[in-house]
């Protein structure tokens, strides 16, 4: 199948396509996709280009180069490229996707259930660094071009070198313990969030966003914090936030305010308090923390 083949965002929940127990999608373009979704399948996708960030149930990250991130049966998520990718306009990901449920006889062999504790045990969606991911680099490349036994071996092979790293994961732990809406309220998180990303830099208000998905502005703050237990000001800064991390970690602004100033805040002293209040830290210190040492 050949990328971005099945890409109408027709529902919420996404199902993965083909009839084998493992399906593999190439992502090669100009951006990842770009709806926020859940499914019923395990998915590990493999970055093999580009950098942005990733929202997963209500956590917003950065994501990057070479990074694996494993996400649940219905863990709705979103990776979202990086805006100003000059030197690498393109992406590309590689997607793994099983069912767990279809896979529980396999699992069931003595051989494999130490993989079996990590797929069916693990308390959230996790992710492991690039520099430790790397290593497995090949065996995600080679995924699309593989059929049957050959397939098979190299799945497994990754099953063993993630059941290796087990202790290097990172949470991706999001504050929601289940997702526990129905598709037609999932495609207007999808449509807040979407019109949030595009249009951070704007002055964004409440009536906007409620009358994009058809609710007073009462309800709708009701409804939001409902399902992703924060309010939308507060995802909207986080967006903003995660922005503006991106421009100052890859010098992208002379300073600080203007990084505050593109990323939609009208005052710097009000991006500082946001960005301490989100980041745990000062943008003064942030910056120093990631400074390159040459």
């Amino acid at each position: 199948m050949k990328p971005h083949e099945y890409r109408k965002p027709i529902e919420f929940t996404v199902p993965a396509h083909g009839d084998g127990a493992f399906y593999v999608m190439e992502d090669i373009g100009d951006d990842f996709y770009g709806y926020y979704h859940r499914h019923r399948e395990f998915q590990l996708s493999y970055i093999v280009k580009g950098r942005g960030s990733i929202m997963l149930g209500n956590l917003l990250r950065p994501c990057a180069e070479n990074e694996i991130f494993l996400i649940k049966p219905n863990d709705p998520h979103l990776f979202y490229k990086e805006e100003d990718q000059s030197r690498e306009s393109s992406v590309h990901i590689v997607h793994l996707f099983f069912s767990l449920e279809k896979l529980a006889p396999f699992f069931e062999l003595s051989e494999l259930r130490a993989i079996q504790s990590l797929f069916y045990q693990i308390p959230s969606s996790k992710m492991l660094s690039a520099d430790r991911a790397i290593e497995i680099r090949e065996a995600f490349l080679s995924l699309d071009h593989q059929e049957g036994v050959q397939k098979l071996t190299t799945i497994l092979s990754i099953f063993d070198f993630l059941r290796q790293q087990e202790n290097q994961f990172i949470s991706l732990y999001s504050g929601l313990h289940k997702v526990d809406f129905h598709d037609s309220d999932g495609l207007r998180i999808n449509l807040v969030v979407k019109y949030a990303i595009e249009h951070y830099k704007r002055n964004i208000s409440i009536e906007d966003v409620s009358t994009l998905v058809h609710m007073t502005p009462t309800a709708f703050c009701k409804f939001f914090k409902k399902r992703t237990k924060k309010t939308f000001v507060s995802f909207l800064n986080e967006i903003r936030i995660e922005k503006a991390c991106q421009l100052l970690v890859n010098k992208r602004v002379e300073s600080i305010s203007e990084a505050a100033y593109q990323c939609g805040f009208n005052t710097a002293v009000h991006f500082n308090r946001v960005f301490r209040n989100v980041m745990h830290v000062s943008p003064t210190a942030f910056v120093a923390q990631h400074a390159v040492v040459k």
